[in-house]
C-alpha cells in the first residue's frame, strides 16, 4: 500500500512535471524558426530556378527577333519592309523590357576586352594593330546575366595580333 503522504507529494508535483520546462520550450521554438527559415529558403530557390528556366527559354526568341530584324533590313526596300521591321522592333523591345523586369541584364561585348567569364570566343581574327589584340571585334550573340548568375556568355570574335 502507498503511503497517503507520498500520494499527496506526487499530486502536488504533478502539474509541474506536466508543464514543459523553459529549456524545452526554447528549443522547440528555435526548431520551429529553423524549419520556417528552411521553407522560406527552399521557396526562394524554387522561385529563382523557375524564373531562370523561363528566361533561358525566352532568350532564343529574342535572338530570333534580332535575326529577323537584320534579315528584313537587308532584304526590304524602304517602302515595302519598313513597317514590318518597325513592328518586329517594337515586339522585340517589349520582350526585352519584360525580361529586364525579371532581372535579366544584356551583356554587350563589342569593343570590350575578352573576358572568358562572360564571353565565349567562337572565332579568332588576325589584327595588325597590337592594341586590338584581345578585344572583341564582333558579337554574334549577346550574353545575358540573371542577377549574379550568367545565363549565357556572349558569343564573340576576338582579335589576335599578327606577329
Amino acid at each position: 500500500m502507498i503511503h497517503p503522504a507520498t500520494n499527496f507529494a506526487e499530486a502536488t508535483r504533478a502539474p509541474e512535471a506536466c508543464e514543459p520546462d523553459r529549456a524545452t520550450m526554447t528549443r522547440a521554438l528555435r526548431e520551429l524558426e529553423a524549419a520556417q527559415a528552411r521553407v522560406e529558403r527552399d521557396a526562394r530557390r524554387v522561385n529563382e530556378e523557375t524564373r531562370t528556366r523561363l528566361v533561358s527559354e525566352l532568350l532564343p526568341v529574342l535572338d530570333n527577333l534580332d535575326r529577323t530584324i537584320q534579315a528584313a533590313q537587308a532584304a526590304a526596300s524602304h517602302r515595302d519592309g519598313s513597317a514590318m521591321v518597325e513592328g518586329v522592333r517594337l515586339v522585340r523591345a517589349q520582350l526585352e523590357n519584360v525580361l529586364r523586369g525579371y532581372g535579366v541584364e544584356r551583356i554587350d561585348a563589342l569593343g570590350a576586352r575578352f573576358d572568358p567569364r562572360v564571353h565565349d570566343a567562337v572565332q579568332v581574327a588576325p589584327v595588325r594593330d597590337p592594341a586590338r589584340h584581345g578585344l572583341v571585334l564582333e558579337q554574334n550573340e549577346p550574353g545575358y546575366r540573371f542577377g549574379d548568375r550568367l545565363l549565357r556568355p556572349a558569343k564573340v570574335v576576338v582579335g589576335r595580333a599578327i606577329i
